[in-house]
């Protein structure tokens, strides 16, 4: 008797799930931490550009460099991409920005991102998707002192994208993903966000906007049915966050603005960790079982999205 299709790709998704190595986020975060300002640290930034690559090749995936000018300086965009079956499929990508605000180490914002995305690329490396898999690292998210703008990286990418019409199905932007606090009035709420947040900063936040709405419900319940241990919070902003500018904070706005279906997945960054964008945004301060838990709600979501077969 053949097996129903519901329950073997609960099978497949549990055996993935079971594979994220805390282990290995944790030698991601190490790896990454560190002074890596664009402007400022430059040659620190393009060490982690390497590492970054390196990684993506070990897993057997085809890395791009996508070189990103900036004020006579050349910056790079790293992109891995798993083949799927139907090649015509619209993809779904995974990202996280590999720069730092300056003066600060970086951990949660953003290494626990770029770790989260490093092992999600490793697990899904190993599995059949009809559609495609990218996985992006972002240059330049952080404020630059030449410009008022920043995302500069992503913002890039996503313009590039569209001119060469590539469609993705969803994208899933990891930002600062690594630091909980359990302690009740520890999570802040931004002025003007009217939602149910719980008081104690432990939970995951999924935001979109109204094109990627359905993919914030699909990755929602993703969560609760195969990540019990992970509480996520959705929300969906109006007019691609323009009203509360805190929520275009990461590379999710550059493909609002370009009409991709996109979400930010974070720990909410400066309205939680006191270290944000601080000297004192180091490893230590990390929670590696959130972060094991985040990897897993993103493997499932990019396994349900992409189509895993067996």
């Amino acid at each position: 008797m053949e097996k129903n299709p519901d329950l073997l790709y609960k099978d497949i998704m549990h055996k993935i799930m079971e594979l994220v190595d805390e282990e290995r986020l944790r030698s991601h975060v190490k790896a990454v931490e560190g002074l890596r300002h664009g402007w400022e640290n430059s040659d620190a930034l393009e060490k982690r550009a390497l590492y970054i690559e390196r990684t993506f090749r070990s897993y057997g995936l085809h890395v791009e460099s996508q070189a990103v000018p900036f004020h006579g300086r050349t910056y790079r965009n790293i992109i891995a991409t798993l083949r799927g079956m139907e090649t015509e499929a619209a993809s779904v990508l995974v990202g996280a920005h590999y720069d730092a605000a300056w003066g600060s180490p970086g951990a949660d914002d953003n290494a626990s991102g770029v770790a989260v995305l490093l092992e999600t690329a490793f697990l899904i490396s190993k599995q059949k998707l009809t559609h495609n898999a990218q996985f992006a690292a972002f240059t330049l998210e952080e404020p630059q002192p030449q410009t008022i703008h920043f995302l500069i990286g992503s913002a890039h990418f996503a313009k590039e994208a569209k001119r060469a019409r590539r469609r993705y199905a969803a994208v899933l932007i990891l930002e600062s993903v690594g630091y909980t606090d359990n302690a009740e009035g520890s999570q802040i709420v931004p002025v003007f966000v009217r939602a149910n947040v719980p008081g104690k900063g432990n939970f995951l936040g999924i935001i979109a906007n109204g094109r990627s709405k359905d993919i914030m419900k699909t990755f929602h319940s993703l969560a609760a049915e195969y990540v019990p241990g992970l509480t996520t919070v959705p929300y969906k902003v109006c007019l691609s966050g323009y009203p509360v500018p805190e929520t275009r904070f990461s590379d999710h706005a550059s493909f609002w603005d370009y009409g991709y279906p996109a979400l930010m997945l974070t720990d909410t960054a400066m309205f939680r960790n006191p270290h944000y964008h601080t000297r004192r945004d180091c490893f230590e301060t990390l929670d590696f079982t959130f972060m094991s838990n985040v990897t897993k709600a993103v493997v499932c979501a990019v396994g349900t999205i992409g189509r895993a077969v067996d």
